[in-house]
């Protein structure tokens, strides 16, 4: 039997003080004697407990994108140094702000900028077999090597300083002749130590042509006012454009029939009273209201537009048509300019083949015409007509023929003593056959209703009087 040690155990009542634990009752583990293993929810935790999974876990801390490092994390400290160019030869000392984590006898970054050119030194006898001339003197040679070498070959601030007393006045193209045609001198007739390849590559940096350096100066004028002209020409054509475009827009507007582009065209407002028969009776009410007369005002007729450019039309072929006078002059009436080739006429559809047909063995094209002249166009309008008149008439005749067959057939059955049985069967048959499709013309029709009304009266009617019909 339990005792009330084990009943507290299980109702998770806690013990009073008084009470002494039974040999059954566990004792508990204090709270908070164990702690939470990171990487655990506390939900979880809860759940598990204490007790060690039948798997451990692999608690690891999830990876996260590095943060970059930008160089803004510590204070740089930064000191006064003094420092000697290696480039000068007074043994200057200056002084300048550098970081104190530099070397303080490390080398002048920029010392290595300093790249002195190639100095070329010629003796008596050189000059005498190689580098005499007629224009320069030996004196004036060496003062123009001194000062490229001081100024670093930069020929504008050469040009600019270069003063030898007693000597002319030299242009710039003058010393770059003269310093390069020395120097290329110089290598070709001394010992060469390397292979031929650099000696060329080297040869090659001192080429200068005088006359071609002096056309292209005196050229850059002329170039910039060239392109002073080509400036001015495209602000022209710019401007030429916009113009161009705005007539455009009020050409195409003016043909389209807009209300700005279509001047001396008359409103008919007077169009819009009219009397409406559907409205005389009420819905439901019939009154014996009596009906005043109301008067329709007339169509008012277009006014005749002078035509101004009648030479002008006459010189680009440009024939107008007036519209029919019982067209109101409203602006919807309004046609606009077209070509000629775009209303071409075309056959109907019923008789575009055979028209076709006979049109190709004339040798004529129905769809395109080479020169679409207001003459031509009208030769094509009456060539159309005709040939579409002749297949109407061949289509009327054939049916002609067909019917007179017939006929001939029933008079030549009547003859022979046939029953009319026989007879009322090919009326019958006839009679099927003889329904016109859709787009006949009425000439055909006239003709076919006249032999189906006579073929119903009297079969025996005689052939003359078809023929006379």
């Amino acid at each position: 039997m339990a005792s009330a040690a084990d009943v507290r155990s299980i109702l998770s009542i806690p013990a009073t003080s008084s009470s002494s634990a039974g040999p059954s009752q566990t004792k508990k583990p204090p709270a908070g004697s164990t702690r939470k293993p990171e990487g655990i929810s506390r939900e979880l935790y809860s759940l598990i407990g204490p007790s060690a999974p039948a798997l451990a876990a692999q608690l690891a801390k999830p990876r996260l994108k590095q943060k970059p490092n930008l160089g803004g994390g510590g204070k740089v400290k930064w000191e006064w140094r003094k420092f000697k160019n290696n480039a000068r030869s007074d043994s200057l000392e200056l002084g300048h702000w550098v970081k104190a984590t530099d070397d303080s006898n490390a080398e002048y970054k920029f010392a290595k900028y300093n790249i002195q050119p190639t100095v070329y030194e010629w003796s008596q006898d050189e000059y005498v077999r190689h580098l005499e001339d007629s224009e320069w003197t030996k004196e004036e040679t060496e003062y123009l090597f001194k000062i490229a070498q001081e100024y670093d070959i930069r020929w504008y601030i050469i040009n600019d300083r270069y003063h030898y007393p007693g000597g002319p006045v030299r242009e710039i193209e003058d010393l770059k002749d003269r310093y390069y045609s020395v120097c290329r001198k110089l290598i070709r007739n001394r010992t060469w130590a390397g292979d031929e390849a650099s000696k060329s590559q080297l040869l090659a940096s001192f080429q200068y042509d005088k006359e071609r350096e002096t056309i292209r100066r005196k050229y850059v004028a002329k170039q910039i006012q060239e392109e002073e002209a080509l400036y001015i020409e495209l602000k022209r054509l710019e401007q030429t454009e916009r113009q161009f475009k705005k007539d455009r827009e009020i050409l195409l507007r003016t043909l389209a029939g807009v209300d700005s582009g279509l001047p001396d065209i008359v409103e008919d407002d007077a169009t819009l009273i009219v009397s409406d028969p559907k409205k005389k009776k009420l819905r439901g009410i019939d009154l014996d209201i009596p009906q005043t007369p109301v008067l329709t005002a007339p169509v008012m007729k277009r006014p005749p537009i002078p035509n101004k450019n009648a030479e002008s039309d006459l010189k680009h072929c440009i024939i107008r048509h007036e519209p029919p006078s019982s067209t109101p002059a409203t602006k919807v009436a309004h046609t606009p300019a077209y070509m000629r080739s775009f209303k071409l006429p075309y056959p109907k559809a019923a008789i575009a083949p055979r028209v076709n047909t006979l049109l190709t063995e004339l040798g004529v094209s129905s769809s395109r015409l080479v020169m679409p002249t207001a003459t031509n166009c009208q030769h094509l309008e009456s060539l159309m007509d005709a040939a579409t008149n002749l297949v109407e008439l061949k289509r009327v005749l054939d049916k002609v023929d067909q019917d007179i067959d017939v006929l001939k057939s029933r008079l030549q059955i009547r003859e022979e003593g046939g029953d009319g049985a026989s007879i009322d069967a090919m009326d019958n048959d006839d009679r099927a056959e003889t329904v016109e499709p859709e787009g006949e013309t009425r000439r055909s029709q006239s003709v076919m209703s006249a032999r189906s009304t006579r073929g119903r009266k009297n079969v025996s009617s005689s052939p003359a009087a078809f023929y006379l019909y």
